[in-house]
């Protein structure tokens, strides 16, 4: 089997601990557990038992996981190791050699290399940056054939944070349920919307939807590595049978985290929290491109914790992004990691001082440089 580099994470593991800012991350700054768990809570986690757990997620995490999705129960729940591994067991229960899936593009593309890597046959849809970086519908029918096993989209997106309407919604529903098909939606960064409601799942609107979700992303908590699959009990068994040839298990510190802020009333805190950083830092991040108009435009994103900047230059955003880090101490992702150049990724959910003075750095780098 061969298996394509994850550009994505390779830059990320190797270069954003190593300089002064950091503006690659797409999560929303972490909370410690000081700041997580009241003083009970603490001298509570003192007496979880280091032991193996239930290798699915405990019952009542995945009771508690249900209940924020409409009708669902904890039989249709799969605790994982972050979502990244939820997608992986999704890939590997769901998908054969030969199959064929559509995926919507820029996306993370987790899925789409490892489908790739086991002789799935991919096919992109593109969301369109004139639609706000959601897709045609038209496309989408295009796309999709008798021998489409799955679609799978990133809701909100990642790089752009577009958000999808209602109709669009229901219209990539429409065109899965006419062809039998699973649709797969990555929805980590669902709760950091920063206008209106939280949208509903796309596991409350159909039969054959598999949702991925977890922790890190608008939950602000990565450091916990707790994910989850939601959907048909017998495509959750069968991520299950696969689990026990991963992981096992994950950690009983973090599901007992989890238990407390999965609860509506602590979600809706942590979200809350989430929305109001996001929020200052994008009206700091509009300022700075309108500043700078002539170098950077940019759609701005409707939920998560990062902005797809286009910038105006020559230069190979790869190219951009690793002369920044060397010269100006500046980590970025490139397009080039979601197969679009000219344009870099910018995690806004920083601290508002850390993410200005990077900013800064960034425009007076490109300003210097010829064009």
């Amino acid at each position: 089997m061969k298996i394509e580099e994850f550009s994505l994470e390779r830059i990320q593991s190797l270069y954003e601990n190593t300089v002064e800012f950091n503006l690659s991350d797409s999560g929303v700054h972490p909370y410690s557990l000081n700041g997580l768990l009241d003083e009970s809570q603490r001298n509570a986690l003192l007496d979880v038992e280091l032991g193996y757990g239930w290798t699915n997620g405990a019952v009542e995490l995945r009771e508690a996981v249900a209940r924020l999705y409409r009708g669902r129960t904890s039989d249709e729940v799969i605790v994982t190791n972050g979502s990244a591994e939820a997608n992986f067991l999704m890939v590997m229960s769901l998908l054969e050699p030969g199959d064929e899936i559509v995926v919507f593009v820029p996306n993370y593309l987790q899925i789409w290399g490892w489908a790739r890597a086991i002789g799935v046959t991919v096919k992109e849809v593109p969301l369109r940056e004139e639609l706000g970086w959601t897709p045609d519908l038209d496309d989408v029918r295009k796309a999709v054939s008798p021998r489409t096993k799955l679609m799978t989209i990133c809701h909100p997106n990642n790089p752009t944070g577009s958000l999808l309407s209602r109709e669009t919604m229901d219209g990539l529903v429409a065109i899965a349920r006419q062809n039998g098909t699973y649709l797969h939606a990555d929805e980590v960064y669902k709760g950091a919307e920063l206008e209106g409601d939280e949208p509903p799942s796309f596991a409350d609107l159909y039969e054959k939807a598999i949702i991925t979700s977890g922790l890190s992303k608008a939950m602000a908590l990565p450091g916990l590595r707790i994910g989850w699959l939601v959907g048909p009990t017998a495509d959750i068994y069968a991520a299950w049978q696969r689990k026990d040839y991963t992981s096992i298990t994950t950690s009983a510190i973090s599901e007992y985290v989890a238990r407390i802020v999965v609860e509506p009333a602590k979600r809706a805190e942590i979200l809350q929290r989430s929305k109001t950083i996001l929020r200052q830092n994008l009206a700091l991040l509009t300022n700075w491109v309108e500043r700078n108009s002539e170098f950077f435009s940019f759609v701005p994103p409707k939920a998560g914790g990062m902005a797809f900047v286009k910038y105006a230059h020559s230069m190979n955003s790869t190219e951009l992004v690793h002369r920044l880090r060397e010269e100006r101490g500046i980590m970025l992702l490139p397009g080039d990691v979601y197969g679009l150049d000219g344009y870099i990724r910018i995690g806004i959910g920083a601290p508002g001082d850390h993410l200005e003075a990077g900013l800064e750095r960034l425009s007076d780098y490109l300003k210097s440089q010829p064009r």
